[in-house]
C-alpha cells in the first residue's frame, strides 16, 4: 500500500486513508488487520466492484466514489464474513472507512485528495 493521503469533504478533513492501488493491495484491503484504517481503493475502470469481508475482524463502511470523485453509494456498518456486498452504482474509487464514519458524507457529496 502507498503512504496515506488526505481525503476531505466539505474543505474538512474526513481521514488519512492509506491508497490501495496495485491488485494485491486491492485484495488484501482490510483482511487480517486487528482494527478498522481507511483504505481508498483504486479501480483500474469504471465498473461495479463488489467486495467482501472474508477474514474482516470488525464491521466497516464502505463508500462508491465515481469517476468525478463524488459519493455515489454509502454502505455502512458491513459485517465481519460476509461472501458478497454488491454495489448498485458504478465507481472508479471506494474508501472504506471505520465504521460510521460514512455518517459524515451524503450521497453527491464531492471528495478531494
Amino acid at each position: 500500500m502507498s503512504d496515506p493521503i488526505r481525503v476531505k469533504s466539505r474543505d474538512k478533513s474526513l481521514c488519512d486513508a492509506l491508497v490501495a492501488d496495485t491488485p494485491l493491495s486491492r485484495t488484501r484491503g482490510l483482511m487480517f488487520r486487528h482494527q478498522p484504517v481507511p483504505i481508498l481503493f483504486k479501480f483500474p475502470n469504471v465498473g461495479i466492484w463488489p467486495i467482501h469481508s472474508l477474514f474482516v475482524f470488525f464491521r466497516f463502511d464502505a463508500v462508491y466514489i465515481d469517476p468525478e470523485k463524488r459519493v455515489a453509494e454509502i454502505l455502512p456498518e458491513i459485517p465481519s464474513w460476509k461472501l458478497l456486498i454488491m454495489p448498485k452504482c458504478q465507481s472508479l474509487y471506494l474508501l472504506e472507512l471505520p465504521p460510521g464514519q460514512s455518517r459524515k458524507l451524503s450521497v453527491g457529496d464531492k471528495l478531494e485528495w
